[in-house]
Protein backbone atom coordinates (compact mmCIF):
# COMPACT_ATOMS: atom_id res chain seq x y z
CA UNK A 1 0.00 0.00 0.00
CA UNK A 2 1.31 3.34 -1.00
CA UNK A 3 1.46 5.88 1.41
CA UNK A 4 0.85 9.71 1.01
CA UNK A 5 3.72 12.18 0.45
CA UNK A 6 1.76 14.31 3.35
CA UNK A 7 1.86 11.15 6.19
CA UNK A 8 5.25 10.42 5.26
CA UNK A 9 6.54 13.98 5.31
CA UNK A 10 4.86 14.10 8.78
CA UNK A 11 6.61 10.55 9.83
CA UNK A 12 10.28 11.51 8.81
CA UNK A 13 10.11 15.27 10.58
CA UNK A 14 8.25 13.86 13.64
CA UNK A 15 11.07 10.80 13.55
CA UNK A 16 13.81 13.99 13.26
CA UNK A 17 11.76 15.81 15.96
CA UNK A 18 12.52 12.68 18.24
CA UNK A 19 16.75 12.32 17.25
CA UNK A 20 17.34 16.14 18.20
CA UNK A 21 15.60 15.57 21.77
CA UNK A 22 17.57 12.52 21.54
CA UNK A 23 21.09 13.72 20.71
CA UNK A 24 20.05 16.89 23.42
CA UNK A 25 19.76 14.64 25.99
CA UNK A 26 22.55 12.53 25.05
CA UNK A 27 24.84 15.87 24.85
CA UNK A 28 23.08 16.91 28.41
CA UNK A 29 24.32 13.66 30.35
CA UNK A 30 27.66 13.74 28.46
CA UNK A 31 28.62 17.09 29.31
CA UNK A 32 27.20 18.04 32.54
CA UNK A 33 26.75 14.73 34.19
CA UNK A 34 26.58 16.23 37.93
CA UNK A 35 23.30 18.33 37.57
CA UNK A 36 20.17 16.65 39.41
CA UNK A 37 18.14 19.66 36.86
CA UNK A 38 19.61 18.94 34.18
CA UNK A 39 19.76 15.33 33.99
CA UNK A 40 15.58 15.39 34.97
CA UNK A 41 15.12 18.03 31.84
CA UNK A 42 17.27 14.79 29.56
CA UNK A 43 15.23 12.28 30.84
CA UNK A 44 12.14 13.84 30.06
CA UNK A 45 13.77 15.02 26.63
CA UNK A 46 14.01 10.76 26.33
CA UNK A 47 10.74 10.34 27.33
CA UNK A 48 8.98 12.84 24.94
CA UNK A 49 11.01 11.84 22.01
CA UNK A 50 10.14 8.25 22.77
CA UNK A 51 6.24 9.34 22.77
CA UNK A 52 7.00 11.15 19.71
CA UNK A 53 8.34 8.29 17.67
CA UNK A 54 5.62 5.71 18.95
CA UNK A 55 2.77 8.72 17.75
CA UNK A 56 4.78 8.37 14.39
CA UNK A 57 4.36 5.03 14.05
CA UNK A 58 0.74 5.08 14.73
CA UNK A 59 0.47 7.75 11.82
CA UNK A 60 1.88 5.40 9.45
CA UNK A 61 -0.65 2.37 10.93
CA UNK A 62 -3.52 3.96 10.71
CA UNK A 63 -2.85 4.98 7.08
CA UNK A 64 -2.07 1.30 6.39
CA UNK A 65 -4.84 0.40 8.01
CA UNK A 66 -2.78 -1.81 10.68
CA UNK A 67 -4.31 0.06 13.55
CA UNK A 68 -7.88 -0.07 13.54
CA UNK A 69 -8.71 0.66 17.50
CA UNK A 70 -6.20 1.43 20.61
CA UNK A 71 -8.97 -0.90 22.40
CA UNK A 72 -9.12 -3.68 19.99
CA UNK A 73 -8.64 -7.37 21.37
CA UNK A 74 -5.86 -6.94 18.72
CA UNK A 75 -4.63 -4.16 20.73
CA UNK A 76 -5.70 -5.63 24.31
CA UNK A 77 -3.34 -8.53 23.34
CA UNK A 78 -0.38 -6.55 22.75
CA UNK A 79 -0.81 -4.48 25.88
CA UNK A 80 0.86 -5.38 29.10
CA UNK A 81 -1.23 -5.74 32.24
CA UNK A 82 -1.43 -3.40 35.40
CA UNK A 83 0.66 -6.33 37.08
CA UNK A 84 3.60 -5.49 34.85
CA UNK A 85 3.48 -1.81 35.30
CA UNK A 86 3.29 -2.19 39.23
CA UNK A 87 5.86 -4.39 38.97
CA UNK A 88 7.83 -2.52 37.31
CA UNK A 89 7.67 0.86 38.99
CA UNK A 90 7.92 -0.91 42.37
CA UNK A 91 11.46 -2.27 41.02
CA UNK A 92 12.70 1.19 39.70
CA UNK A 93 11.65 2.59 43.17
CA UNK A 94 13.78 0.14 44.99
CA UNK A 95 16.58 0.87 43.13
CA UNK A 96 16.43 4.18 43.73
CA UNK A 97 15.96 3.38 47.12
CA UNK A 98 18.92 0.71 47.64
CA UNK A 99 21.06 2.98 45.38
CA UNK A 100 20.79 5.64 47.89
CA UNK A 101 21.33 3.30 50.88
CA UNK A 102 24.84 2.32 48.86
CA UNK A 103 25.75 5.88 48.48
CA UNK A 104 25.32 6.40 52.18
CA UNK A 105 27.10 3.11 53.21
CA UNK A 106 29.53 4.22 50.93
CA UNK A 107 30.10 7.94 52.84
CA UNK A 108 30.47 5.77 55.61
CA UNK A 109 33.13 3.84 54.57
CA UNK A 110 31.69 1.18 52.76
CA UNK A 111 31.47 -1.46 55.27
CA UNK A 112 28.15 -3.22 55.11
CA UNK A 113 27.79 -5.06 51.78
CA UNK A 114 23.93 -5.84 51.66
CA UNK A 115 23.41 -3.01 50.03
CA UNK A 116 25.53 -3.86 46.88
CA UNK A 117 23.54 -7.06 46.68
CA UNK A 118 20.01 -5.22 47.33
CA UNK A 119 20.70 -3.17 44.46
CA UNK A 120 21.72 -5.98 42.57
CA UNK A 121 18.49 -7.92 43.03
CA UNK A 122 16.63 -4.81 42.52
CA UNK A 123 17.97 -4.05 39.49
CA UNK A 124 17.84 -7.55 38.08
CA UNK A 125 14.29 -7.06 38.90
CA UNK A 126 14.02 -4.02 36.62
CA UNK A 127 15.41 -5.33 34.19
CA UNK A 128 13.40 -8.45 33.75
CA UNK A 129 10.03 -6.57 34.09
CA UNK A 130 10.62 -3.88 32.08
CA UNK A 131 12.12 -6.06 29.59
CA UNK A 132 8.84 -7.73 29.46
CA UNK A 133 7.04 -4.47 29.02
CA UNK A 134 8.84 -4.00 26.34
CA UNK A 135 8.39 -6.77 24.69
CA UNK A 136 4.69 -7.01 25.31
CA UNK A 137 4.48 -2.88 23.64
CA UNK A 138 7.16 -3.92 20.38
CA UNK A 139 6.70 -7.31 19.41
Amino acid sequence: MKIPRQVRTKFYALRALALVLMLFAGAIFIWRPHEFGLRSFALLAIFLGILIVQRSNAIVWRQRGQAVDKWSPTGAARRAGPLAWTLTAMSLVACGIFGLFMYIDALRGGTHVWPVYATFIAVLALAATSGYVAMRIFR
